[in-house]
């Protein structure tokens, strides 16, 4: 399943990433925790897809 969201950005993810993470350390069992981490890494692991931002690009290419 895919979802699209509009108008959140990388650090937006990144957060909800972070939030996830810290959420599944205070999880009432280890079923939700896994789950929490589960949604997390496949969050982080589609942000790593992404090309890297322009400022990256343009600090790289400055050189």
């Amino acid at each position: 399943m895919a979802v699209r969201v509009d108008g959140l950005g990388v650090a937006d993810y990144q957060e909800i990433v972070e939030s996830l993470l810290i959420a599944a350390d205070h999880a009432g069992g280890e079923e939700v925790a896994e789950r929490r981490r589960e949604i997390a890494d496949r969050i982080g692991a589609a942000l790593d897809t992404l090309p890297p931002p322009r400022e990256v690009l343009e600090a790289v290419n400055a050189r």
